[in-house]
């Protein structure tokens, strides 16, 4: 009997998880038919291939909404018409349809749908409390989190947790950070933690932080493994606000106003700066002539009105334009130069509005508990075409049903609204920045000039596209919590995550009454993405005390699925802008995807306590994933922690005034990775082929049936003692987890067709410390200050490779190595990824010095980037060097010239720095007095480097005939006759015509990423509550707060220096990205927030 009380609650929660796939409505009644004499019955039994019964399996008459539920024993009955099809589903079956010819007794049996297994959605398992912890997990409270004035809810972390590295790595609104939780667990895979909301696996940029209760950082085996696949990279679980009993509602309302800018920007030159510095220079310039006299940024040839630049000579009896200025010709003085000012980050950044309301309302009775909100943020985008509106609505409601049942719903929608640049960050943001200070926006008719390529104003890319970009996320959970006896509970849910994005884009065939400059073969394009993520999972909880033994267990099944779609149509050829639709173009392009992946799971937990002072924990996660085939689908992920609480032993009594608490934890434990591909285990087809003009279908990747899980194992010691009754609290842990069967591309010999296939090879170990510390300072009747302090220090080695990059070093010695370089003389190998080394190393050339004599220049080495200019003899000599360029360190035993002689080549590389820090953490200072509260938050980062190519450029003065901007520091380059000088000399467009002292990635732009941010600085004031009874106010707070304020840091212009990484869960945390040459890069500047607030509740 109990059995089937248990079932029937399962039964309960299941049907909203099931897809009616012939209609969205259902009845569970009969339908009324016309004729009743073609109404036959139909009954039986629904099991599995093992011959249990299916409970909760629907039976639906097709192409109606006709249907039943099976019972606790799996049978059924339903009248249908003649001749009609029924159809039989149930969850992680492959459903059957049968067609009905007159009364029947069917016995049906479903089989296992073993091609939908997938990565695991988590529920939240249960909650336990911090003194029986015997697990690593850290926990940010709400009023952490509400209240901040960041774009997106994970901003609110940077620091926050120790262990957990959280990093802005695209600085444009709405893009959320990226989490690392104590330094990864993969070289290859995404090394992303799960982050679940309310039990669904989703992101929490959906969510307003006013409406989260608590955010659990779950950094251990112990704790993560019950999470299952990718669970090795940690697991930020959220919990969002719930109602609570009260004679009437709550309504909270927020409103928070003010503005942003640039944290940052480049000492870029002027026009005037410009031209009195780049004309002298180009004198004896590389085809110096030609440009002074040419229609560049710096040449007096734009006599044209359509010229893009501005400079030219004044003419005879000639007045200087209105709007512009004038000059003597800093290289013929009798001469007098006109030109207009253009000052590429006024155009491209601005102070920007950001607003949001937020408005909220809780309570309930004995019988329903209510939490609901709806919020608005608008944040207007630091840098052109990059605004961010989000809209979201939140709901949270339980119901007592009886007694011992209650029944749960949550709701989540979210409306985004994004901005968008056509191209990348560095394509439109990085070369528009570059533009020339004598650039010459407009015609004398007002009509924007052709800019060349992709160097275009903000004005120009606002007018010639349109873009849309719209995403809808909706996010639902129906649960139900039965109390069955005193101990026992069965808790099942049902969840759902759907998101949506349409991006619209519409390149206009004219701009300003002009043909559009770029033409149009961007012409239309739509594309729509669309996911679907359904879960249900079911666990049964047991906990008693017997004496001086306290237990728990639970035990449970997950089964989680989800759908991709993907469309994308193009048309192109359209001759008007007045209907901006595909069917206006004349030649059309499309393609699709549709994709389905699954996840089956069977987790279980026991928890024993003795005298509340000896304590054990026992996980085990058993996962089945889709991305594997037959054979390797499961993965078996146990763990084991236990905790001593030395504090209640008689031996601490004597010091228990001055530490009240002190436990001792260890655990170990498995987790798993499964981020490949869909496809890397069973191979793919492509038929984007043609042959006579028909498709073929041809294989597109190798297949590896082998393929399995990458395994993590993770030891972590830690302690937690207090001081002083907890005013002073400190928690420490050091962790070493061990990666084996990492899943790699391995490359295949050339006799095939395909050049790599994913396998399992290598190992890997991250190890690191973490501490996190709470003091209260003061604690008096009207002050109070607080402090709390994170530290985390994180490094990594390879431990093994496959085989196949096996090699013998120099002293006769196996190694192994992935990528890198090679010393052609002695055959030494370097860098990539290797065996003993660790992972997000950055390499490139290393400056010796600046050569300083022409003696020293004749003897410099071969450099085979060097164009080999010198100003003295006005030639180019492939590989010489120049007095002022800077020598590079050469490698010992790189290559040699074709004479024999040590020469400057890409084998001189050396290792610069590293893409990850090495410590992490954050210092928040709380300070109270009467109703006034001064909050100052920092976090830091300390031991990486960042890939700063944009210094680079703004060097170079490249782009066309020298017309790239450059920037004040080139007044600290190398002259003749100049004692002081910090860089190489500055020779114009030192990309095509110099000796690339600027060009490369070296130690010049390659810089130490270190920094202190200036996070959050807020002061607040609450009204005295005599003030607002007339209002009938229960509370009113007004404030002012500063985020991102400043960093302190070394990284020039505008990067910030969280960035360095990929922006996307795409992007590997182990590789450096270039800041001015990739689609993933970054050079929008950090944005710094002054806002106002006014906080009320009602």
């Amino acid at each position: 009997m109990k059995l089937k009380l248990i079932a029937l609650a399962v039964c309960i929660a299941m049907p909203i998880n099931f897809e009616l796939k012939a209609s969205d409505d259902f009845a569970v009644s009969p339908v009324a038919y016309a004729d009743e004499a073609e109404r036959v019955m139909v009954s039986g039994i629904v099991t599995d291939e093992s011959g249990q019964p299916l409970v909760g399996a629907y039976v639906v008459e097709k192409n109606t909404t006709n249907g039943v539920m099976t019972d606790l024993d799996g049978r059924f009955s339903i009248y249908v018409t003649r001749d009609s099809q029924i159809e039989i589903s149930f969850m992680s079956c492959i459903s059957r349809s049968i067609t009905i010819k007159g009364d029947s007794k069917l016995d049906i049996v479903l089989k296992e749908d073993r091609s939908l297994l997938e990565e695991v959605v988590v529920v939240g398992y249960g909650s336990q409390s911090r003194k029986s912890l015997t697990s690593s997990i850290t926990t940010v409270k709400s009023d952490v989190i509400e209240g901040k004035p960041v774009t997106s809810a994970g901003e609110s972390l940077k620091g926050r947790v120790a262990g957990l590295y959280a990093a802005s790595n695209n600085s444009i609104p709405g893009q959320e950070p990226r989490f690392l939780i104590r330094g990864g667990s993969s070289v290859n895979l995404s090394n992303d933690p799960i982050v679940i909301v309310d039990g669904v696996n989703r992101s929490m940029s959906d969510l307003d932080p006013n409406d989260i209760e608590s955010i659990e950082v779950l950094k251990d085996a112990a704790s993560a493994s019950i999470y299952g696949a990718r669970a090795s990279n940690g697991v930020i679980l959220v919990t969002t606000k719930k109602g609570s009993p009260s004679k009437g509602p709550q309504i909270t309302f927020d409103a928070t106003v003010g503005f942003e800018n640039a944290v940052d920007k480049w000492n870029f030159m002027n026009g005037t700066e410009f031209l009195q510095y780049l004309r002298p220079q180009l004198v004896d310039g590389y085809e110096g002539q030609a440009v002074l006299n040419g229609t560049s940024a710096a040449g007096i040839g734009n006599v044209s009105d359509q010229a893009n630049y501005s400079p030219r000579y004044l003419n005879s009896g000639e007045s200087v334009p209105d709007g512009w200025l004038s000059m003597a010709d800093p290289i013929d003085p009798s001469k007098t130069i006109i030109y207009q000012e253009y000052d590429s980050q006024e155009k491209w950044f601005r102070t920007a509005p950001w607003q949001k309301y937020y408005v909220g309302v809780n309570g309930g009775s004995d019988k329903i508990t209510y939490m609901a909100s709806a919020s608005y943020l608008n944040d207007g985008g630091v840098v052109r075409m990059t605004g961010y509106e989000h809209m979201s609505m939140h709901a949270n409601t339980t119901f007592k049903v009886t007694d011992n049942l209650e029944a749960s719903t949550t709701f989540d929608y979210a409306r985004i609204n994004q901005d968008q640049m056509y191209g990348s960050n560095w394509n439109v943001l990085g070369r528009g920045l570059l533009m020339g200070p004598t650039r010459k926006q407009y015609t004398s008719d007002g009509k924007i000039t052709n800019g060349s390529g992709w160097f275009q104003d903000p004005d120009y890319w606002e007018k010639a596209y349109d873009f849309e970009n719209i995403k809808n996320n909706f996010a639902g959970t129906f649960s139900l919590k039965w109390n069955i006896l005193d101990g026992l509970s069965l808790y099942a849910q049902y969840g759902v995550y759907n998101t949506n994005t349409i991006h619209s884009m519409y390149q206009k065939v004219e701009v300003d009454g002009e043909l559009n400059y770029r033409g149009k073969g961007d012409g239309t394009q739509e594309k729509r993405w669309s996911k679907i993520r359904d879960n249900f999972t079911a666990y049964m909880n047991y906990a008693k005390v017997f004496g001086d033994h306290d237990i728990s267990l639970m035990a449970g099944y997950d089964f989680s699925r989800w759908r991709d779609w993907y469309l994308y149509a193009k048309s192109t050829g359209a001759v008007s802008d007045k209907v901006p639709t595909l069917s206006s173009g004349t030649v059309f392009t499309a393609s699709n995807n549709d994709t389905q992946e699954a996840l089956v799971s069977y987790y279980a937990r026991a928890n024993y306590g003795f005298k509340n002072k000896y304590l054990l924990g026992l996980t085990v996660r058993a996962d089945g994933s889709s991305k594997f085939a037959a054979g390797h689908r499961w993965g078996w992920f146990p763990a084991v922690s236990a905790g001593w609480i030395v504090s209640e032993e008689r031996m601490w009594d004597k010091v228990e005034d001055v530490a009240n608490f002190f436990k001792l934890r260890a655990s170990y434990g498995y987790t798993g990775n499964n981020g490949i591909g869909l496809y890397d285990a069973y191979g793919a087809y492509s038929t984007s082929s043609r042959y006579d003009g028909s498709t073929v279908t041809v294989a597109s990747s190798m297949q590896n049936r082998d393929l399995t899980w990458e395994r993590t194992s993770q030891l972590d010691l830690g302690f937690d003692i207090n001081f002083l009754k907890d005013r002073i609290r400190l928690t420490a842990d050091y962790y070493n987890k061990h990666t084996t069967d990492m899943l790699f591309n391995v490359t295949l010999p050339d006799t095939g067709s395909f050049n790599s296939v994913m396998a399992n090879v290598g190992s890997a170990r991250f190890y690191g410390y973490e501490l996190a510390l709470h003091t209260v300072n003061i604690d008096k009747k009207d002050f109070f200050w607080g402090t709390d302090i994170t530290w985390s220090f994180n490094k990594n080695k390879v431990l093994s490779l496959d085989d196949s990059y096996k090699y013998k070093d120099l002293d006769g010695n196996d190694a192994w190595r992935i990528g890198g370089y090679t010393l052609t003389q002695t055959g030494e190998r370097f860098g990539g990824i290797a065996v003993g080394e660790s992972l997000g190393r950055i390499y490139g050339y290393k400056i010796d010095h600046i050569i300083t004599s022409q003696e020293e220049a004749d003897n410099a080495y071969y450099d085979a980037l060097s164009k080999g200019y010198r100003r003295e003899d006005g030639k180019r000599v492939a590989g010489r060097k120049a007095v002022g360029d800077y020598e590079w360190v050469n490698r010992p035993g790189s290559a040699l010239t074709p004479t024999g002689e040590e020469m400057i080549n890409a084998e001189d590389m050396f290792e610069l720095g590293s893409v990850l820090p090495k410590y992490t953490g954050g210092i928040n200072n709380t300070i109270k007095y009467k109703r006034l509260t001064l909050n100052v938050y920092c976090d830091f980062a300390l031991g990486h480097s960042i890939v700063n190519y944009m210094k680079a450029r703004v060097f170079m003065n490249t782009y066309g005939t020298c017309n790239g901007n450059i920037v004040r520091d080139v007044y600290d380059c190398w002259e003749p006759g100049k004692a002081d000088y910090k860089y190489a000399r500055f020779l114009p467009n030192d990309c095509d015509y110099g000796n690339s002292n600027f060009q490369r990635i070296s130690d010049f732009c390659v810089e130490k990423g270190d920094f202190l941010c200036i996070r959050d600085v807020s002061i607040s004031y609450d009204l005295p509550e005599k003030w607002l009874k007339g209002l009938k106010i229960q509370k009113l707070t007004v404030g002012i707060s500063g985020n991102t304020l400043a960093y302190l840091d070394n990284v020039t212009g505008t990067i910030s220096p969280e960035i360095g990484i990929g922006a996307s869960s795409s992007g590997s945390w182990f590789s450096a990205v270039n800041t001015a040459d990739n689609s993933n890069s970054n050079i929008a500047p950090a944005a710094r927030k002054i806002l106002f607030n006014v906080k009320l509740t009602f």
